[in-house]
């Protein structure tokens, strides 16, 4: 069990808040959503985070690997490359409590991802 306290305003308004919402007496839904909301994003931040480490270990680490590992595939978890296998069933297991992996093949041509802008719609 968690037992905290709120400052009072804050704690007003979320009462005030929580209590038009899902009615009287009933802000412990609402403190759980909270948290739940509040873990998920911290977890998102921290793939983030994640991402952009591997990302700039691989953009610093690009030129030996295409040098070295031309046609292999490598692992670039928590900021470093993990590993380096003929196949990518060689590497996929690696590190696969990261949050965030980059996984590909040295000197294959990967398309750019591209996002148009626009939805379409059928009615």
């Amino acid at each position: 069990m968690l037992i905290s306290e709120l400052p009072s305003p804050l704690q007003e308004k979320f009462v005030q808040t929580a209590e038009s919402i899902y009615g009287r007496d009933n802000t412990q839904r609402a403190l759980v959503e909270a948290v739940e909301l509040w873990l998920t994003e911290n977890h998102l931040r921290a793939i983030e985070i994640e991402e952009k480490l591997n990302n700039e270990a691989f953009e610093k680490l690009q030129a030996e690997l295409e040098q070295q590992y031309n046609g292999k595939w490598i692992v670039i978890a928590h900021g470093r490359l993990q590993g380096v296998g003929d196949s990518i069933q060689e590497v996929n297991h690696l590190v696969l409590d990261a949050r965030h992996r980059i996984v590909m093949q040295i000197g294959r041509n990967y398309p750019k991802e591209v996002e148009l802008g626009w939805q379409i719609s059928f009615d």
